[in-house]
Parts: structure tokens; sequence; C-alpha cells
């Protein structure tokens, strides 16, 4: 693989751009070659310019990678860069040094002078989303790599649950290797057992599970919610938000409304419509206010630390 002086990384996709990049440092003779990573949050791209015209010490060869290069889009960035010395460089860089812009997920400014120059003298790696074919066969190379297979009812579960967010698919590809060991095979099952859907469907299913007064799948959702994001609260928040549309709806079909009228002032599609009116119709009204009530005063207990908030969690979940 040739290596080019100067790369600049571009598009949607971080999982697959690492590897890209990842596949360009593995070429380079790694005991000739020193990497050094720089974020321009905290430093000037002036400096790091500094550092790349800088003659390696224990090294034929130097690689800087600048993540956060702000500095070629319309963000505010919280260093002050001078992209003057940027763009001379590119113009004529170091043949010691491999310089690495890392601007996935990050939208250019084409009438920035300084992306003109990128575009005009460095190497382009652009990755953007897969097609669902594509996507796929993605995702079970990454089985294939970890040293099992998957078959295609647990493949198609699995992009179902996840979707195209790479990140956390390379996160659940991961779990479920550790879990089934090697020289074995996925199952849908196994999937179930492991992965929950994206935040906003399992939200649902926790509700679901609520109102069939299902303890052991009520914890079982919410557990996995707990180990799948950092915004434990904001998925209450959810719950929360749901118990409300659910009171709204059941004081709207007591005053005659139908389903379709009800999908028109939510916004919703019929189908979430149809699921909101059959759950409001599990409950009272009066059960409806006391479980909203209930949820605004677990915020306020875990918000003044009255309460651990994994805890009322739990204990407000079975009791409900």
């Amino acid at each position: 693989m040739a290596i080019e002086e100067i790369y600049l990384f571009t598009g949607t996709e971080e999982v697959r751009n690492r590897t890209k990049m990842d596949r360009i440092l593995s070429s380079m003779d790694e005991a000739k070659t020193s990497v050094t990573r720089y974020d321009a949050d905290f430093i000037s791209i002036g400096e790091i310019i500094e550092d790349a015209l800088t003659i390696p010490f224990l090294s034929e060869k130097k690689v800087i990678i600048v993540k956060n290069p702000r500095f070629l889009t319309k963000e505010t960035s919280p260093m002050k860069h001078d992209t003057t010395t940027f763009v001379k460089y590119l113009k004529n860089p170091s043949d010691t040094t491999v310089l690495m812009i890392d601007a996935v997920g990050m939208v250019l400014d084409n009438d920035n002078e300084a992306v003109k120059a990128c575009k005009k003298y460095a190497y382009i790696v652009d990755t953007q989303e897969l097609e669902t074919v594509e996507y796929k066969a993605w995702v079970k190379r990454l089985f294939v790599l970890g040293g099992i297979d998957i078959r295609d009812d647990a493949l198609n579960l699995l992009i179902e649950y996840v979707k195209k967010d790479s990140v956390r698919m390379e996160q659940e590809v991961n779990k479920l290797i550790s879990y089934v060991g090697s020289n074995s095979k996925v199952t849908e099952s196994d999937v179930k057992e492991l992965v929950i859907p994206n935040i906003d469907d399992a939200v649902f299913l926790l509700i679901r599970a609520i109102v069939a007064k299902d303890k052991k799948a009520v914890l079982k959702i919410y557990n996995s919610l707990a180990n799948n994001t950092q915004d434990i609260m904001g998925v209450i928040a959810m719950v929360s938000s749901t118990f409300v549309d659910l009171y709204k709806t059941a004081k709207l079909l007591k005053e005659g409304y139908k389903q379709g009228e009800i999908a028109s002032l939510f916004k919703i599609s019929n189908g979430r419509a149809y699921y909101l009116v059959n759950d409001a119709k599990n409950f009272s009204i009066d059960a409806l206010e006391e479980y909203i009530l209930k949820l605004s005063n677990l915020d306020y207990q875990i918000k003044s630390g009255q309460i651990d908030k994994n805890l009322g969690i739990e204990l407000l979940l079975l009791g409900m």
C-alpha cells in the first residue's frame, strides 16, 4: 500500500473509518514509525504543524493524527486556529511525516480556504453509510473475524435492533462473540437475550411489559437499557412522557375520539396509535395520574439525592 503524506478522513462511518486508518498504520513499519495524536480542541493547528515539520528523533517516520479539526467547519472551536501555516504546510509537506486529519462526522465548510487546500493536496478517504446489503455483509464479516458464524435470522434481528449505528453494532458483535464462545454460531435467541432494540423501541417494549404487568420482562428490559445507555434518567423521562401520552389518550377516548384522530393529534403512525389506544384502555385515568405523579416524585428524589437512581427506578418499576 502506497503511503500518502497527507490524509483527510471524511464521511459518517466512525468504525469503518477507524478500520481504514488502522490499515494504513499497520502497513507502515511499526519499529520505524512513531504515532502522535492531537485534539485540535486543545492544541492549535500551528503547534501541530510545528511538530509535523520537526524531524523524528527516534524513528525514521512520524504519524500525526488530528482529531476535532473544527477549523475546517463552521463550528466554533474552543481553541483559536491560524490556518495560514496549515495551508502552507499542505503545499509543501515534510517527507518524514504522515499527517492524518480525522474529520469524520463533521460538515466541512467548502468556502473555507483550508478545506479547499485539503481537497487539492490531501488524499481524501471518504467513508459513507453502507447500503443495506453492504452493511449486512460488513456485520457478518465482523463475526467471521471473531471466529464465529451467525444465523441469517439472528443477523436480520440484530440489524433490526441496532439499525445502522456502526459504533454500537461493533460493541454488540463483540458482546455476542464473547457470549457464545469460539467455534459457535449466534442464534436469534442469543440476540434476544443480549441485545436490546434502539432506545425508542426499547422504551416502547418496556411500556408494553408494564401494561402486561410482566415484572420479569420489565426488569430485563430495564437492566438491558441501563447497561446500554449512560443516560438512564433520559430513559425514565421517555417513560414519563409515554405515560403522559397514555393519560391524554385515555381522556380523548373518554371524549369519543377515534384511533385515526388520535394518530393525527399526536403526529404518529396509525400502528403506534393502535398500541397507544389499546394500552390506554388497560388503565384508568386515576391510575395513569398516579403513575405520572410517582415518576415525577422519583425524579425529584433522585436529583435531590434522597435515593439512588437505580434502586429508585427498580422499586418504582416493580410497583407498577
